[in-house]
């Protein structure tokens, strides 16, 4: 299945169950871990390259509600920008589509969103197409444009970007 990424404008993420397992590991020192799949980070760089070829005007976040150093870091080596603290992410996106997206009469119907818990439920109602991974809460999977196989952190992501691209994630086409 081939979706039309050109009627979207918009792709965010939600982190924690999305891009992990929704796991936290800690050591003795309170030092905390993330167990994250490195078929998602491919994944952007399948997008980003898109973007580039097609020289799409496509923006590409996180959208986060905890704050944290580890996702923090994780997402500057995916090349991904980062919103943080975000307690209502309704309310943040309304925000930034109208400062980042004013020019489109329903700006949410080009957002796409991948989420997986009742902190992304509003906003992905909102959005034009929304994802949700296999292990996702019931109600975010009632929701959703699609309910993929695949689990949060189990690449997730990566099968995602694969139908927003279709034969585009090609590798041939890639390079």
């Amino acid at each position: 299945m081939k979706l039309a990424l050109e009627n979207f404008h918009t792709i965010v993420f939600d982190f924690d169950g999305v891009f992990t397992d929704n796991y936290v590991y800690s050591d003795s020192r309170g030092n905390e871990m993330i167990r994250c799949s490195k078929e998602d980070s491919f994944a952007l760089d399948l997008l980003k390259n898109y973007i580039t070829r097609k020289n799409k005007s496509l923006e590409i976040f996180v959208l986060s509600t905890e704050s944290n150093e580890v996702v923090d870091k994780r997402c500057k080596k995916m090349g991904i920008t980062l919103f943080q603290s975000v307690k209502n992410k309704l309310e943040f996106m309304e925000n930034w589509l109208v400062h980042n997206r004013a020019d489109h009469i329903i700006p949410f119907q080009g957002v796409v969103f991948f989420g997986n818990d009742l902190n992304d439920f509003e906003v992905m109602e909102k959005c034009g197409l929304s994802f949700a991974p296999s292990d996702a809460h019931f109600r975010i999977k009632e929701i959703s444009t699609f309910v993929l196989t695949r689990a949060g952190g189990e690449g997730f992501v990566r099968e995602g970007v694969e139908l927003l691209l279709g034969s585009e994630s090609d590798l041939e086409k890639i390079k």
